[in-house]
């Protein structure tokens, strides 16, 4: 799989060497949904025998583990769509001044899926997260959004020998989408590693959503998440497990920024003795 099925109309935003669709929310709904963009194809990827086209929201954690782990980063060069999710990616493109249109994160994305997969008939399955809460998402997502086809769920919880079980009761399900939850970078690899074997049509890894769906954790009041610290919230929820991701990883990340940027400015302004290729 490679980004010759993208989501994009050829709006690629290059950070740290990984190519983000720069998308408007909508427009990556609409990929989700029904695959309406392509960036080198014209034909939908909608048939069960193709492998789904997998999507992966990229922040700040994401690439500082992609850096920590070369296996998670050849990975996400993988996916189909990248979606870049949060302040820091933002601040990152912003520094190379390609600025991103519009931060496609999976909190915010996922009841308007939900919404427009009801009103279009595309059924969802869940899969992930602790015993119980991905049952406990889907069945409030549903009372939401009434006329939205739960496909399935199931735990996160699950050992390697189990996937042909899990896969197996995914495809029967006749599920459109799937949502996996299973924790960065478990989720990527899973999907990347078994999206042979899937039959649905979109794949996304969505990190703690269904906690936050199923009421498990509550999501930072809305003027926290309008001045981009929703960070904080969660680092406040879950302080021991949040201190790494946050306090170290969010300076790591600036720093790793201002290299990127020194690294940019460096390509598209060499030495006067160098020659830039034609």
């Amino acid at each position: 799989m490679n980004n010759s099925t993208n989501c994009s109309d050829n709006n690629i935003c290059r950070l740290f060497d990984l190519p983000i669709n720069n998308v408007s929310m909508s427009k990556a709904i609409n990929w989700v949904i029904s695959h309406r963009f392509n960036l080198s194809s014209n034909k939908f990827h909608t048939k069960a025998s193709e492998k789904p086209n997998l999507g992966f929201f990229i922040n700040a954690h994401s690439i500082n583990l992609s850096f920590k782990y070369n296996d998670f980063y050849q990975t996400l060069k993988q996916a189909d769509c990248l979606f870049a999710d949060g302040i820091g990616m933002r601040l990152a493109a912003n520094h190379i001044d390609e600025p991103i249109q519009e931060n496609v994160n999976g909190s915010d994305m996922l009841p308007k899926l939900c919404e427009q997969a009801a009103n279009e008939g595309k059924s969802i399955f869940f899969l992930g997260s602790s015993p119980g809460v991905a049952k406990k998402a889907a069945k409030r997502l549903h009372n939401t959004y009434p006329k939205l086809k739960v496909a399935g769920y199931q735990h996160g919880y699950f050992k390697e020998h189990d996937n042909k079980r899990i896969i197996a009761k995914i495809n029967q399900s006749k599920a459109d989408i799937l949502l996996v939850a299973l924790g960065s970078p478990l989720q990527e690899i899973w999907l990347t590693n078994n999206a042979a074997y899937l039959h649905c049509n979109t794949a996304l890894a969505v990190g703690g959503l269904f906690d936050f769906y199923s009421g498990n954790i509550p999501r930072a009041p809305l003027w926290l998440r309008n001045v981009n610290l929703e960070w904080l919230f969660r680092l406040l929820q879950e302080p021991k497990n949040k201190f790494y991701r946050y306090v170290i990883g969010n300076p790591l990340f600036l720093f790793r920024t201002y290299l990127f940027r020194q690294a940019a400015k460096a390509i598209s302004n060499p030495p006067s003795h160098v020659i830039k290729p034609q």
